[in-house]
């Protein structure tokens, strides 16, 4: 696995060149800039090696919908639209989050045994 996740690599390359592509023009090689960018393109197809080819938002929701699982973005629609209905979705919680969690003490800790 890589020593660096590739959208930090992706990140770090794109500073490089708004901080420094117009440095150091060499005849044989070109500016800095396009080195770095042969670099990523390197690097794009070591990532697309290590995690297959990435999904854009519209494929992530295709797949989660042939998988027969639920997207964020669908939980989200569906708590958006149950508050426009003045609802409150199934896993909202209208006391804040202060419900104890059944087995657990108010400090969080796990009760064991009686009470």
């Amino acid at each position: 696995m890589p020593e660096v996740p590739p959208p930090d690599f992706i990140n770090c390359c794109k500073a490089v060149l708004l901080n420094f592509g117009n440095l150091e023009y060499d005849v044989e090689r070109g500016d800095l800039s396009v080195q770095i960018k042969q670099i990523a393109s390197e690097a794009e197809v070591v990532a697309t090696r290590i995690y297959g080819k990435g999904m854009s938002a519209r494929e992530q929701q295709d797949r989660a919908w042939k998988e027969q699982t639920t997207s964020i973005f669908d939980l989200e629609t569906l708590e958006i639209e149950a508050e426009r209905r003045g609802e409150t979705a199934p896993w909202g919680n209208a006391n804040g989050g202060d419900e104890l969690v059944p087995g657990f003490s108010a400090d969080g800790k796990m009760q064991i045994g009686g009470t």
